[in-house]
This record gives C-alpha cells, structure tokens and sequence, in this order.
C-alpha cells in the first residue's frame, strides 16, 4: 500500500518548486531539479501532480486559495471590507513569493505560466472583489452600471505602478501589512469619491 501523503508534504513540494522557480525561472522547475531539492522520489511528484504545468498550478493556486479566504464580503461594512480586501490583495502583489511567480512567468515565452496565473489568480480573486463593490452600490455609496469598470478602476487607484516597480527590483523596502493597510484606505476614499452617488456616474 502506498505511503500517504500529507498535506504538510505536499506544502514543502510545493516550497521546493517556489525556490526554484525564484532561482532560475521556469526552466529551474523540472521533475528531476525538484525531486531532488524537496528530498523526494520522481513517483511521488508524479502521483501528486500529472506534470510541470500542475505543479505550477498548484502552486499559483495555493496563494490564491490565502487570498480567496481573506476577500470574503460578509455582512459587515463593505467600506471596510474593500479596504480589508485591498490590503490584503497589495500584500499578495508584493509578496517575494508571487513576485518570482510573476517574473517566470514574464520571462516564459509560452505563456503558460501566465495563462496560470490568470486562471487561478485574478479570475479567482476579482469577482470576490466585484462582490463588495455591488455591495457597495447595492446601498447607494456609489453609482456605476459597469462592474468591471469599477473594479478597474478600484484596481488602479489600489495597486498604481507599486508592483511593476516591486517586479524590477525598484522598490526597496517591500511594503508591509501597516502600509498596503493605509494604502487600501486612501484607495477606498479615492473610489467612493470617484464614483459617488451625489457626483456624475461612470458607466
């Protein structure tokens, strides 16, 4: 009978593929380089993820899942439920982790990578995002007809050129939990005044 796999083993596969990844890119990311840097066997890799594109997946898929628990809208202010789910979305952007995801994925000329990140990251996590701005509409804080119109606009007052400039290394420290917090703020105060319900709605 095969030795179960506990989910704290498939975290550090997962950890393993994440260090790779940071060090060379996608190429960095073969079955061999990370069997032998998670101290497993080849079956094990393979009776836990069909091939390299799975793993990647599931690694994109893990940060989504931290993210994804965290913009739950709740019952409570949905004012305070975006600033909470910007904040929360600014330290995922910024995090040394989803900055190597990103940068493989920029330099992988397939675009599978990307295509993975798209799939598991923001389809995921913007809908979640365009539920508390509905909330917000729903009780007359804002006006607008197009969702993702003001999702997009939620999004650039949010993240801004924050993360292009985390990605080339041109942002030196990383912001922390009190700053992307204080950052989601002003961003919530900006959209709510943008798209006030006594001001000219965007549609």
């Amino acid at each position: 009978m095969p030795k179960r796999i506990t989910p704290e083993r498939r975290d550090d596969i997962l950890d393993a593929a994440l260090a790779l990844l940071g060090e060379g890119g996608l190429a960095a990311v073969t079955t061999t380089a990370l069997a032998r840097r998670a101290s497993c066997s080849k079956d094990t890799l393979y009776t836990l993820f069909e091939n390299r594109e799975a793993i990647l997946a599931a690694l994109v898929q893990r940060q989504a899942d931290a993210l994804n628990a965290s913009l739950q809208p709740g019952a409570g202010d949905p004012t305070q439920a975006l600033v909470q789910a910007g904040a929360q979305l600014l330290s995922l952007l910024t995090s040394p982790e989803s900055l190597s995801i990103n940068r493989a994925a920029l330099a992988d000329s397939s675009g599978t990578l990307s295509a993975i990140l798209i799939a598991q990251g923001r389809d995921r996590s913007a809908p979640k995002i365009v539920s508390i701005i509905e909330k917000l509409r729903a009780n007359g804080t804002i006006v607008v007809n197009d969702m993702q119109d003001a999702y997009q606009g939620f999004y650039g007052l949010l993240v801004g050129d924050l993360q292009i400039r985390a990605l080339h290394g041109a942002l030196s420290p990383l912001p922390d939990a009190l700053e992307c917090q204080a950052r989601s703020r002003r961003a919530v105060q900006r959209f709510v005044t943008l798209f006030a319900s006594d001001g000219l709605p965007l549609t």
